[in-house]
């Protein structure tokens, strides 16, 4: 009888210092672009398109922001696609290299570059204004005005 897999047998079967090889490469994804590929970010700042593990299909979500390590020589069936992601890290994976010494300083920078500028917008949308323009404008309705029913009004 087969058992189900879940995340945390993957987890688990893995160390939790994960280090990649020779030729893996750590690497931020940009967003998803359909039928298990995803575009991604490497330390240098080229990008690419890689691929997801048919282990991981199932099992992970690799959503925008999420970091990866990908193998640039594995799975490159097309010119197009640059590599296979090997490894889904989680947060605690992310936790541990830092403390380790071996996270990329340039992925350290950009969140807190990123965590800073959400804290500066926040506190720009409190500063007590009342602007319009902050507002949701939905484009799927018209827009109604009611500037001939009050000059009738006036009359």
């Amino acid at each position: 009888m087969g058992r189900k897999q879940t995340t945390s047998d993957i987890l688990d079967a893995e160390s939790p210092v994960i280090e990649p090889g020779s030729q893996q490469r750590y690497a931020r994804v940009i967003g998803p672009r359909g039928n298990h590929q995803h575009e991604v970010e490497f330390t240098d700042g080229t990008r690419t398109l890689v691929t997801l593990q048919p282990k991981f299909r199932h099992l992970v979500w690799v959503k925008r922001g999420h970091y990866v390590i990908v193998d640039p020589s594995a799975g490159t069936t097309t010119e197009k696609v640059g590599g296979e992601i090997i490894h889904v890290l989680f947060p605690k994976h992310i936790k541990t290299l830092e403390q380790s010494g071996q996270w990329p300083t340039e992925f350290s920078q950009k969140k807190q570059q990123e965590m800073s500028d959400e804290c500066d917008d926040d506190h720009s949308d409190n500063d007590g204004s009342d602007n319009d323009d902050d507002l949701f404008v939905n484009n799927n309705r018209p827009v109604m005005y009611d500037t001939d029913s009050s000059s009738s009004d006036e009359e």
